[in-house]
């Protein structure tokens, strides 16, 4: 197991019991989820999310993003592209990157729920709107398919990252048996 001591004082159970009424409205929408105009709208905040966080780190990582598009566009299949950024200048450096940045939105949900629980919990009605807004943002935030077919771009900076993994773990004496 990979031990992060960076995250020793957090506790991790409050966090995901904070976080499971979000998880559950999430899994929600998935279920519900149709290529039709009303669930292009619902899915309408968390969409944004997604594209937004393409858009910051395509821009932090100089893949020059050069289009944003929210709005639901209806495909000749019948189907609907919630949005997308276009970039001018996605690399094998900085692929992955921006094509995997709606997973960003995992992390912000966990950093929302610890500043929430950061001095205990009593339930509040604004805690409703946070875990319909939460559920929203991790529904939204594993990438597509095309998120997903881009990120193999970057199949030099992967390698070496999953390399690098395996080299700590086996070198630490991380490595099972």
């Amino acid at each position: 197991m990979i031990h992060f001591p960076a995250l020793d004082h957090v506790a991790i159970r409050p966090i995901a019991a904070y976080l499971t009424p979000a998880v559950l409205g999430a899994l929600l929408l998935a279920r519900c989820a149709r290529g039709n105009a009303l669930f292009a709208l619902i899915a309408l905040p968390g969409t944004l999310a997604h594209e937004l966080l393409h858009f910051l780190v395509g821009f932090v990582t100089l893949a020059r993003p050069v289009s944003l598009s929210v709005w639901p566009q209806r495909t000749q299949g019948g189907s609907y592209v919630l949005g997308e950024v276009l970039f001018e200048n996605l690399r094998w450096w900085n692929a992955a990157p921006a094509s995997l940045a709606p997973m960003l939105g995992y992390a912000i949900a966990a950093a929302v729920a610890m500043m929430r629980l950061r001095s205990g919990y009593t339930f509040s009605s604004w805690d409703l709107a946070v875990w319909v807004a939460l559920a929203q943002l991790i529904f939204a935030a594993w990438p597509s398919t095309v998120d997903w077919r881009l990120s193999l771009k970057s199949w030099p900076l992967l390698l070496t990252a999953f390399g690098a993994l395996w080299l700590h773990y086996y070198s630490h004496g991380l490595a099972p048996g």
